[in-house]
């Protein structure tokens, strides 16, 4: 059916947007922190939990809140 085609794409779609900032942290923390990986924290959004697994610092966190929000809509 046309009409529920996308429905399985979409969810697919979803689940790899999701997985982006952790792909990324694996990614910045293998080529600059000698391999040192951080265990995702539950208790954390989206944008606090990528700069947690990147080993940054407080303020950071705020900063990549504000970077995933304004940059969501494209």
């Amino acid at each position: 059916n046309k009409m529920t085609a996308w429905e399985p794409v979409y969810e697919d779609a979803s689940d790899l947007v999701a997985r982006f900032p952790i792909i990324a942290a694996f990614i910045y923390n293998l080529k600059y922190k000698g391999d040192k990986q951080t265990p995702i924290d539950p208790k954390l959004d989206m944008g606090a939990n990528f700069a947690h697994m990147i080993g940054q610092s407080e303020q950071y966190k705020d900063v990549a809140r504000m970077y995933f929000i304004l940059h969501s809509d494209h």
